[in-house]
């Protein structure tokens, strides 16, 4: 299941056509400060292995809500589309969610993911296509064959927690189907890769997959 984001403004998509709203979105792009993969990996772990206690993550973003914009001392505020909203529906899943394994960090997915992310950060690109028409399976299947694939992106945010609460939330997205990758029990790997973008200030793509 492969989704592709939209933008409203400036900053985050998580995974849908480009057209719609994506959450958050910055008023105006900022320097990329870089985003550890393995931040990533661990951050996304957290969400699956515990995600009644990761409920209290998204509480406190909830808390920095004014209006629809999210107000950090010291940091551009960013607009939402639905507001606190997502936020308050996705505390509610994340408190029913059964837990689920850890995916593994996979090397070869990882690869894959830093291709893309490398590649976008040099074309201004969004989206899943890649420069020579490659789908995102295309790029997971030059590193290893995989029974099942799926790719989230996110582009604008910096911190690792940032990249995994709005990928959870999937503000502007109908069926949060950035969340349903993020909880698929099908899955057994992940990697992770993020670029500075030159629109969007970041891109971090996650790719994941059970092996074959």
């Amino acid at each position: 299941m492969i989704r592709t984001p939209g933008l409203l403004l400036a900053a985050l998509l998580a995974g849908c056509v480009p057209a719609g709203a994506a959450f958050p979105v910055a008023e105006a792009p900022q320097a990329a400060d870089g985003v550890v993969r393995a931040d990533i990996v661990a951050e996304l772990n957290a969400a699956r292995t515990d995600p009644a206690d990761y409920a209290r993550k998204a509480r406190a973003l909830r808390s920095l809500f004014n209006g629809d914009r999210i107000e950090r001392p010291g940091e551009i505020a960013l607009v939402t589309r639905e507001g606190p909203a997502a936020v308050d529906e996705a505390i509610a899943f994340l408190e029913r969610q059964t837990p689920l394994p850890a995916l593994r960090d996979s090397p070869g997915l990882a690869r894959a993911a830093a291709d893309h992310a490398g590649e976008q950060g040099r074309t201004g690109d969004v989206g899943h296509d890649g420069a020579d028409g490659s789908s995102a399976g295309d790029r997971m299947r030059r590193y290893a064959r995989w029974t099942a694939t799926g790719e989230a992106i996110a582009y604008g945010p910096d911190r690792a927690e940032d990249v995994i609460l709005q990928l959870i939330v999937d503000d502007g997205v109908p069926d949060r189907g950035h969340r349903t990758i993020l909880f698929n029990p099908v899955y057994t790997l992940v990697g992770a890769a993020c670029a500075p973008h030159p629109v969007w200030r970041t891109v971090c793509v996650l790719d994941f997959a059970r092996a074959g």
